[in-house]
C-alpha cells in the first residue's frame, strides 16, 4: 500500500491555514477572561486536564452541543476527526471511528464503537444514539481503549456525562418548532431536598417532526422522528466522604423511518413509468409499512467513598434494555416481493468496582473488576411475493447470552518532571452461547436449520504511552494500544448449514500513535494533533453473499490517518476552530469477499471516507445593558465512501458539504434566550446511505438485486425560545 502520510501532512497544514484566514473552525471549550478554559475529562476513570493525557480526544460541553442544535449523540458526529455514523434507522445504523466500522444487523454482533453514559455501558447499538437534553459533557476518545473500557472499544469510545443534581433550586425550559411540523419541547428542575444532604433533579422532552419523503401509495410521509423521554437522579452524601448516585432514565422513539429507497429496481423488467422509483429524491412508491419504535433506558448507582488512605473506591450498578420492532419493505415499491419484520429485545446488567490512588510525586493508578451479564432475544422474519404475511416466508428466531468479567488497571510513573510513562493492562474472559432456528416454509431455497453454538474467549487488551511536557503550554506523547472485539454468531437470514460458518471469532487492532497537544497565546489558541498507523487484523466483514448476509474472519487492513483540532478566541467575541480528519486505508487482505474466486486486497474499506472536516465560527454581539446577540456557524464535510468491500462503483456515496446556523439574543442575567436556527442551510441534495438487495423472487426463478439509496434531510429551520431559573 502507498504511504501516503506526506500528503497528508501538506494537506493538513494547508487547511489549517486556510481555515485561519477564512476565519471558520469548530471551537467548543468557551472562552473566559479571553482565555480558553481548561476541559476537565474522565476518560482514565480520574478528572484530568485533557491536554494533559495521552489520548485523542474532542470534548463538547452543554453550550457547544446547545449552540450546534444537537438532539441526540448523531447530530455531534461531523464535528468530531474521522467519526462516523451510516445512518439505517436507529436500530441498525453502523458507528465508527478511525476506519473501523462496525456492521450491526443482528443480535450476534458488537460494535467496536463503545458508548458509555454516566460510565455504564450503553448495551446495543440500537442505544447509541443517545438525547442530548440534560447533557453536561460529551467526550470522544478516539482509537482502541482496551485498558480501561475493555472489549469492543477498539475503535474508541464516547463517554456521555449527565448534569448532576444541583444543591441550589434551577431549572430550564425550552420550546423549539420548524419546519416538517418539528415541535420540540425540554424541560427540568433540580435543587436540594434535604440541605447539604440530598439533592436531586428530574428532567423531560418531547420531539416530533413530520417526515421529508413523500409516499405516492398512501400519501403518508417517511422519516419522521418522534421521541419522548425522560431522566430523573438523587444525589446524597450522607458523611463527607461518601456519595450515592441514583440515576434513571428513558426513551421511546416511533418513527415512520425508511429502510430503503429505489434507485433501480429489483425486477429489470419494471421501468421508471410503473411507478416503482421516481425521478423525486424526496418521493416514494411503497405499498408495505416503514416503521421503527425503540424503548430504551435503565438505571444505575453509582458510590463514591473517599477512604482515610486518600484512596477513592467507585462502585457503578446498573441494568440497561434497548428493545425494538422494525418493518421494512425491503423491496421498496408498490408491490410485495420482500417485507421483513425485526425484532430484538435485549438486557445488559453489569457491574464495575476500581480503587483510584491518591495522586503522588512518583506515580498513581487505578485498579478494578468489570462483571457483564447480557441477553438477548431475536426475530427476523421475511415474507416474499404472495404471502404479505410475517409468518410465511423466511423466520429466523434466536438469542445470545453473554456473560463476561476483566480485571483492569492503569498507572502513571512520573519519571521526572517532565517525562510520564503510562501503562494499561486488561484481562477479559467471555463465554457466549447463541439459540437459532431458521424455517423456510415457502420454498425458497434457504435451509432450515437449527443450531445451538457456544464460544469462549479470553484476551488481553491494553496500552503504552510516553508523555513529555516540552514545556508548560505544549505537550507531546507517543503511544501504543491494542483493542479486542468480541466474536460472535451469524444470527441472521443465512444460505449454509455448516454449523461452524455460523461462528465467527474476535477480531484486533494495534494502533501506533505520535500526538501533540498545545496551548499558546495566553491560552487563547489551542491546537492538537495526531498521526497514527492501525494494523486490524481477523476482521469481521460482513457481505450479502449468495442469499444470506455472512459475517467471517476474513480481512486484515491497515489504516494510516492524521487528526487536528485548531480552537482560536480570537477576540473576547470571537471564537474560531477547525478540525480535520485524513485516512490512507486498504484491505491488506480479503479472500473470498464476494465469492470464492474473488480477492478485496488494495481495496478500501466500506463505509470508511478518506477524509472528514468541520469547521465553526461563534460571535457575541454584547449590548450596554449587558445582554447580548450571538451567532453560531458550523460547517461539516465527509468525503464519498463505497458501501461495500467490493468497491462496486454503483455502490459510492458521493461527498457531502453541510452548513448550519443559528442566531439569537440572550439577556443579561442568561434567564430567557430567543434563536433562529437552520440546518443544511443551503439545502444540499445528498444520499446517506447505498446497497444492492439481493431477491430471488419465487417466480422469476433466477436471482436480480436492485438499488436502494436512503437521501439525507434537506434544510429545516426554525424558532427556539428558552427560559432558565
Amino acid at each position: 500500500m502507498k504511504n501516503q502520510l506526506p500528503k497528508l501532512y501538506r494537506a493538513t497544514a494547508f487547511a489549517a491555514l486556510t481555515g485561519a484566514i477564512a476565519g471558520v473552525s469548530p471551537v467548543y471549550a468557551q472562552g473566559k477572561g479571553f482565555a480558553l478554559e481548561e476541559v476537565v475529562v474522565t476518560a482514565r476513570k480520574r478528572e484530568e486536564s485533557a491536554e494533559d493525557i495521552p489520548i485523542a480526544i474532542s470534548s463538547m460541553g452543554e453550550m457547544a452541543i446547545e449552540a450546534m442544535g444537537a438532539t441526540a449523540m448523531g447530530d455531534l458526529v461531523g464535528s468530531v476527526p474521522n467519526l462516523a455514523m451510516d445512518p439505517n434507522g436507529n436500530s441498525l445504523n453502523s458507528w465508527g471511528m478511525r476506519g473501523i466500522v462496525s456492521v450491526t444487523r443482528n443480535a450476534g454482533q458488537e460494535s467496536g464503537l463503545g458508548v458509555y453514559i454516566d460510565g455504564v455501558y450503553a448495551g446495543r447499538p440500537a442505544a447509541f444514539n443517545f438525547p442530548m437534553n440534560d447533557i453536561q459533557q460529551v467526550e470522544v476518545l478516539r482509537g482502541p481503549q482496551g485498558s480501561l473500557f475493555g472489549r469492543n472499544t477498539i475503535a474508541g469510545a464516547i463517554n456521555i456525562t449527565t448534569k448532576k443534581p444541583s444543591e441550589e433550586l434551577q431549572g430550564q425550559i425550552k420550546l423549539s418548532l420548524g419546519n416538517y411540523e418539528r415541535q420540540d419541547i425540554q424541560g427540568s428542575v433540580a435543587g436540594p431536598i434535604i440541605d447539604g444532604v440530598l439533592s436531586g433533579k428530574i428532567s423531560g422532552f418531547s420531539y416530533q417532526q413530520d417526515g421529508y419523503v413523500d409516499n405516492l401509495y398512501d400519501g403518508d410521509s417517511y422519516m419522521s422522528d418522534d421521541r419522548v423521554g425522560g431522566r430523573g437522579a438523587l444525589y446524597w452524601t450522607p458523611t463527607e466522604s461518601l456519595e450515592i448516585t441514583l440515576s434513571a432514565d428513558y426513551l421511546e422513539q416511533d418513527n415512520d423511518q425508511l429502510f430503503g429507497m429505489t434507485l433501480e429496481p429489483v425486477l429489470n423488467t419494471l421501468e421508471p413509468g410503473s411507478g416503482w422509483y421516481q425521478p423525486d429524491p424526496y418521493k416514494t412508491n411503497q405499498n408495505d409499512p416503514n416503521r421503527e419504535r425503540i424503548e430504551s433506558g435503565g438505571t444505575s448507582v453509582t458510590v463514591n467513598w473517599d477512604l482515610p488512605s486518600g484512596h477513592t473506591l467507585t462502585s457503578i450498578t446498573s441494568q440497561r434494555s434497548a428493545d425494538f420492532i422494525l418493518q421494512a419493505d425491503d423491496d421498496a415499491g408498490p408491490y410485495t416481493l420482500s417485507y421483513s419484520q425485526f425484532e430484538d429485545n435485549s438486557d445488559t446488567f453489569s457491574q464495575e468496582i476500581r480503587i483510584a490512588s491518591p495522586s503522588a510525586d512518583n506515580f498513581d493508578y487505578v485498579v478494578g473488576y468489570y462483571y457483564m451479564d447480557q441477553e438477548v432475544d431475536a426475530l427476523r422474519s421475511t415474507s416474499v411475493v404472495g404471502y404479505p404475511d410475517t409468518q410465511t416466508g423466511i423466520i429466523v428466531n434466536s438469542s445470545v447470552n453473554s456473560e463476561s468479567w476483566a480485571l483492569f488497571g492503569t498507572a502513571n510513573f512520573y519519571l521526572t518532571d517532565a517525562l510520564t510513562l503510562s501503562v494499561g493492562l486488561r484481562y477479559t474472559d467471555e463465554e457466549k452461547d447463541s439459540e437459532y432456528s431458521q424455517v423456510d416454509n415457502v420454498g425458497l431455497g434457504f435451509a432450515d436449520v437449527v443450531f445451538s453454538p457456544s464460544q469462549q474467549d479470553d484476551a488481553w487488551s491494553g496500552d503504552i504511552s510516553l508523555g513529555y511536557a516540552i514545556n508548560e503550554s505544549i505537550n507531546a506523547y507517543a503511544s501504543v494500544r491494542q483493542g479486542v472485539k468480541s466474536g460472535g454468531f451469524q444470527t441472521d437470514i443465512i444460505d449454509f448449514t455448516d454449523v461452524n460458518a455460523f461462528v465467527f471469532g474476535p477480531e484486533e487492532a494495534i494502533s501506533y500513535e505520535l500526538g501533540v497537544k498545545g496551548m499558546f497565546f495566553e491560552r487563547r489558541l489551542k491546537v492538537n494533533g495526531a498521526v497514527f498507523r492501525t494494523d486490524y487484523t481477523d476482521m469481521q466483514v460482513g457481505q450479502l453473499l449468495g442469499l444470506g448476509f455472512t459475517t467471517t474472519n476474513a480481512g486484515e487492513s491497515q489504516i494510516d490517518g492524521l487528526e487536528l483540532e485548531v480552537e482560536w478566541l480570537a477576540t473576547e467575541n470571537l471564537a474560531l476552530g477547525l478540525s480535520l480528519g485524513l485516512l490512507d486505508h486498504e484491505y491488506t487482505a480479503y479472500d473470498g469477499c464476494a465469492g470464492e474466486n474473488t480477492s478485496c486486497k488494495g481495496n478500501k474499506l466500506q463505509l470508511v471516507s478518506d477524509w472528514t472536516a468541520s469547521a465553526n465560527v461563534d460571535y457575541t454581539f454584547p449590548l450596554s445593558n449587558g445582554s447580548a446577540f450571538n451567532a453560531h456557524l458550523d460547517w461539516t464535510a465527509r468525503d464519498n465512501y463505497f458501501t461495500d468491500a467490493v468497491n462496486d462503483p454503483d455502490l459510492v456515496v458521493e461527498q457531502r458539504f453541510l452548513l448550519n446556523g443559528r442566531i439569537g439574543y440572550v439577556t443579561a442575567d442568561d434567564s430567557l434566550s430567543v434563536h433562529l436556527w437552520a440546518k443544511n442551510l443551503t439545502d444540499e441534495e445528498y444520499d446517506a446511505l447505498l446497497w444492492k438487495y439481493p431477491v430471488t423472487p419465487l417466480f422469476y426463478g433466477a436471482q436480480t438485486s436492485g438499488l436502494e439509496r436512503l437521501i439525507g434531510e434537506p434544510r429545516t429551520f426554525g424558532v427556539e425560545v428558552g427560559y432558565r431559573f
